[in-house]
């Protein structure tokens, strides 16, 4: 059911009382606690502190390449991934875009997901905070965008005005519909056809041809191709290759948009309920003590198989995934296969 201005006068005021009463509570949080989307959210906070902006997803992401360096958010529920650079090398087709600037900021996108876009202008105890929020059409946050010392700040504003809406624009927040799965795939075909592949990128090709979730194709499969191992394999293996110094890379990605690492991580910090990482232009928080299922996988290409640890949560969600540093037709770092091996032999869950 759509919302009333009443209705989001009410929600502007509660999430104000919210704010007062912990002015560092996170927007999503609040937005949960109220039982609307972050969406909704922040359409109550049009004339205050937001703006809705109007126009095609691929306009306004081109638009960005202009501004210079900025801090992406990519984040699931159990995973936040920062990286700051620029939205140069953007490729925007109808349904998909690549931001591809492996080491900076490196972004895949399914633009049939995105559904609105705001700007915010926060105060904070360190002045004025500029973000561009996009979100999806359940209402959760995709992307968000801050402006940093490095922006340029005259184009950001230009960038601002240029798709500031003129007009009042509803906002809708569609429930999530549950993925129906097979009940009874063939494992033979999916085995036969997951030894086949030629390239990573097969694999969702593989998944969607048998209707399978990952978790439900990685218990299909031999051991050699998808092995569970302890919850403690990601910090494990982190510390690994934080001492050893290889270069990695983390995927944490949401349904619209998959942020992506790569490089050698400089400080792994365990905090609490997460687990920190934090380079000069990256940053990972991810809530280890929610891994409910870790697997190591291994995907065959023409240059030999691909290794990579994956991260569930207990409803499934896909909290992160690992891999060595790659270039497209390059094989495995081997520094990375053994690690991965030893994860596997002695991480293996009987």
């Amino acid at each position: 059911m759509s919302k009333s201005s009443q209705d989001f006068a009410a929600i502007w005021q509660q999430y104000q009382t919210i704010k007062a009463r912990d002015p560092a509570k996170y927007a999503r949080d609040i937005a949960r606690n109220m039982a609307i989307s972050e969406a909704e959210l922040t359409q109550s906070r049009i004339g205050h502190d937001a703006v809705r902006l109007e126009g095609v997803m691929r306009e306004i992401l081109s638009a960005l390449e202009l501004v210079g360096e900025t801090r992406c958010i990519c984040r699931n529920e159990f995973a936040v991934h920062e990286q700051t650079g620029s939205f140069t090398n953007l490729h925007l087709s109808e349904h998909t875009g690549l931001v591809l600037n492996p080491r900076a900021l490196d972004l895949r996108l399914f633009m049939n997901q995105w559904a609105s876009v705001f700007h915010l202008r926060e105060q904070t105890p360190n002045g004025d905070r500029r973000s561009i929020q996009f979100f999806d059409h359940h209402g959760e946050a995709l992307l968000k965008v801050y402006a940093i010392t490095q922006t340029d700040s005259e184009c950001w504003e230009e960038v601002v005005a240029r798709f500031t809406a003129q007009r009042d624009l509803p906002i809708n927040a569609a429930a999530v519909e549950e993925k129906q799965y097979a009940e009874k795939p063939d494992a033979t075909a999916l085995e036969n056809a997951w030894r086949a592949m030629t390239d990573v990128h097969q694999f969702f090709g593989l998944l969607k041809k048998h209707n399978v979730s990952r978790q439900q194709a990685f218990r299909l499969v031999g051991d050699d191709l998808a092995c569970q191992v302890g919850n403690d394999a990601l910090r494990n293996l982190l510390h690994t290759v934080t001492k050893e110094g290889n270069e990695i890379m983390i995927f944490v990605s949401n349904r619209g948009c998959v942020q992506i690492f790569t490089g050698m991580l400089e400080k792994l910090v365990p905090m609490e309920s997460w687990l920190n990482i934090f380079n000069e232009k990256f940053t990972l928080h991810l809530r280890d003590k929610e891994i409910h299922e870790s697997w190591v996988t291994r995907k065959p290409t023409a240059d030999g198989h691909v290794t990579s640890l994956e991260l569930f949560a207990q409803d499934g969600t896909q909290i992160a995934q690992l891999y060595g540093q790659r270039s497209e037709g390059q094989p495995e770092q081997t520094r990375w296969r053994r690690q991965m091996d030893t994860l596997a032999s002695e991480g293996r869950i009987a």
